[in-house]
């Protein structure tokens, strides 16, 4: 068995094209499959706001910026200097061309940002990308952008979902089938989605490191976390997505799989409907919380590849981190005492949703079992994988799951969740002084001052309680052992460094 970190700078093995027990390369062209744990809501970077979008972006769509596996920020499609603190000023690599063969130039790059910033767009790239007031091309390559404020995360916004640039030829025909066949810079093109089925992708020739040399990479969804192990036992898939932790001695066990873990920067937690009964009460959330033992989720759903979590900054991003939070939990009594004293009737009725796969199933029944302890009368609800963010948006469940991936800094972890306006507010929570502290942290340049902001709003949001937060997961992926490849602790495939072992 072999493991390794996912700092390693290996290359990742090719193989086959289509269900076949052994890699084999056939006529010069390689293949893999790739098991993921559910399909892309959109394809579209301008509309991605799901989890389930995470294994297939870096892929299609190439950041101006690029992020190592250690966090470190270099150039992607262009470097980039600052004339001062709210000014960047972005340089083109020459001859790029998008998947279409249209030239990926300035006036490329700054009609993709405008259509971020366009309120008609609704994007959550907007939010991400803060200050951002004006875009101006100065320079056939050359784009500068202006901030009216300082804004700390800016170049990480740039390597993120924000700073991926699409086709604005395919974005003005294709209208709303962009969403199925995207048109980026990436490493791979599109060349067919079968929804629920595969997405099929082929190298980019015109690729600014150079064509990959996995030719072919077929994403499959397989939600079901035991068919996904079987299927990289049986070599039906290459690589798999999301290893759920109770497989992780039999992947160490077998010598024919690698397994990669990372400390992950996201966290999993469930959003609570602070705009309806019973969850508009701030001291029914604190009840609900108070009756949860994250310490029960970590062993018994996520076998010990996880840490309790209070907030959304996990330890993996450890300037930030606040190991002082503070929340009361695994304390039913406390918990029925709590809604007693606030003059509430029990049991409380509460409606959780969470998608079918098994390990939310878990976690949803534990959660069920704790707080009808403590007064809840909870019912559970299932969910296909795409149904999730429109139950989020729309508000239509009492409590539902909101895991996320992560930012590498922590303003991607919190201020799309906690703003009032902000993308990611599915509880619909609205607290001035936490809108505050998040958008000073995103001007203030001293790392010191911005932990102390944000250890300040997370406190706040604790005893608030508008998300449940329960664990910081590890980051769990795994392959056949004739493949090399590196993990990113966001858990993103980018497989345009895959090579044949």
């Amino acid at each position: 068995m072999k493991r390794r970190s996912f700092l390693a700078a290996t290359a990742i093995a090719a193989l086959t094209t289509g269900f076949t027990p052994a890699i084999v390369a056939a006529q010069d062209t390689t293949s893999i499959d790739v098991a993921i744990v559910s399909d892309p809501v959109t394809l579209d970077p301008a509309r991605m706001a799901s989890f389930f979008e995470l294994a297939v972006q870096y892929n299609i769509f190439e950041p101006l910026l690029h992020t190592t596996p250690d966090l470190t920020i270099e150039p992607g499609l262009a470097s980039y200097e600052m004339p001062d603190e709210t000014t960047y000023v972005l340089t083109l690599k020459d001859g790029l061309t998008f998947h279409d063969g249209t030239a990926l130039d300035a006036e490329a790059v700054k009609a993709n940002l405008d259509r971020y910033l366009d309120p008609n767009t609704g994007s959550p790239r907007g939010s991400e990308l803060g200050p951002l007031e004006s875009i101006e091309v100065t320079g056939p390559l050359e784009i500068t952008l202006k901030l009216s404020d300082p804004y700390a995360p800016f170049l990480q916004v740039l390597a993120n979902r924000a700073g991926m640039i699409a086709s604005p030829t395919a974005i003005q025909e294709l209208g709303e089938d962009f969403a199925t066949q995207a048109v980026g810079a990436g490493p791979y093109k599109v060349v067919s989605w079968t929804k629920n089925s595969e997405l099929t992708l082929a190298a980019f020739d015109g690729y600014w490191r150079g064509k990959p040399d996995v030719d072919q990479v077929i994403f499959r969804p397989i939600p079901d976390e035991t068919a996904r192990i079987n299927n990289l036992r049986s070599g039906t898939v290459h690589l798999v997505d999301g290893v759920a932790p109770q497989f992780v001695p039999q992947v160490e066990g077998d010598d024919s799989l690698t397994l990669k873990e990372s400390p992950g920067l996201g966290f999993n937690a469930f959003s609570f409907n602070t705009t309806a009964a019973p969850f508009d009460n701030a001291d029914v959330r604190r009840a609900f919380s108070m009756a949860v033992d994250p310490q029960v989720i970590v062993q018994a759903a996520y076998f010990g590849a996880a840490s309790p979590s209070l907030g959304a900054i996990p330890p993996s991003i450890g300037w930030a981190y606040d190991d002082t939070l503070e929340a009361p939990r695994a304390d039913p009594e406390g918990a029925r005492q709590m809604l007693a004293e606030a003059g509430i009737d029990t049991p409380v009725s509460v409606e959780i949703t969470v998608t079918n796969s098994p390990i939310y199933v878990r976690i949803a029944q534990i959660l069920q079992a704790q707080a009808n302890e403590a007064g809840f009368d909870v019912s559970i609800n299932q969910i296909d994988s795409t149904s999730l963010i429109t139950v989020l948006r729309e508000r239509t469940s009492d409590l539902t799951m909101s895991p996320w991936s992560g930012r590498s800094d922590p303003d991607g972890n919190m201020f799309n969740y906690f703003t009032i306006d902000g993308p990611n507010n599915f509880p619909g929570w609205e607290n001035g002084e936490v809108d505050r502290l998040l958008k000073d942290a995103r001007i203030e340049t001293d790392e010191a001052a911005r932990a102390k902001l944000y250890s300040e709003a997370q406190k706040i949001i604790a005893d608030e309680a508008p998300l449940l937060f329960l664990v910081f997961p590890q980051t769990l992926q795994a392959s056949i052992s004739d493949l090399d490849w590196i993990q990113w602790p966001d858990g993103a495939f980018r497989l345009q460094f895959a090579k044949m072992k």
